[in-house]
């Protein structure tokens, strides 16, 4: 590409580049559009995590999660051992049944530019990450359109999200969250049910006398 239809070329590829451009803005604006019509959802989700300094395969997890705009998400962990993550959009619990402790932490100290934000139906994908070309191989196991996002802001656990969307509707299939030091952690869901009826209530926690109370940067 030196002097040889040089003009042309040209003015091919800014065709193409603004484009593409335009579709990942799009793209991203239907992702994010999709997601703030869903009211609420229920389903199984599975997850593994991958750390990069070991031979040893990925932990698995799988369980079951709700959520209820806005700002309302249960995760019930089912295997390995039974955990309880849920928040009402205020505070969040993170329920140990083996150990019989709770961890309180405010969500407006976690939220703010993160994928949690975005789960959560709090935060904005446009507003808070940069869709860029994919870097890494994490979703491409299943079929789906696949988006890299890094956030805007800096923070010292998320180096970028990836995102595994349906192509014809839009729903999240499932998310990768990879971190500064190559660790990784994909949750995939499954057999989702979309806008139920769902109780404020069932996003609620109750804390008891015998459990362990542990304050999170409150």
């Amino acid at each position: 590409m030196k002097y040889f239809w040089l003009i042309l070329i040209y003015l091919l590829f800014i065709g193409t580049v603004c484009k593409t451009v335009a579709e990942e803005k799009d793209l991203l604006w239907l992702v994010q559009k999709q997601y703030k019509n869903i009211h609420s959802f229920s389903g199984k989700f599975i997850q593994s995590s991958h750390r990069a300094d070991t031979e040893i395969g990925p932990k698995k997890a799988e369980g079951l999660v709700s959520y209820k705009r806005p700002g309302k998400m249960r995760w019930l962990y089912k295997a390995p051992e039974e955990q309880l993550l849920v928040t009402n959009g205020q505070t969040m619990w993170l329920y140990d049944q083996l150990l019989e402790n709770v961890t309180i932490q405010k969500l407006e100290k976690i939220t703010a530019g993160t994928a949690l934000s975005f789960l959560l139906g709090l935060g904005d994908l446009q507003m808070d990450f940069t869709h860029r070309a994919t870097t890494k191989n994490l979703l491409n196991d299943q079929d789906g359109l696949i988006l890299e996002l890094k956030p805007k802001k800096s923070t010292a656990n998320l180096a970028f999200i990836q995102l595994n969307v349906n192509p014809e509707s839009y729903n999240l299939q499932a998310i990768a969250l990879m971190d500064h030091q190559d660790n990784y952690r994909i949750i995939r869901l499954m057999n989702m049910k979309y806008n139920l009826e769902i109780e404020d209530k069932f996003f609620e926690f109750t804390v008891t006398n015998d459990m362990e109370v542990i304050e999170a940067g409150n």
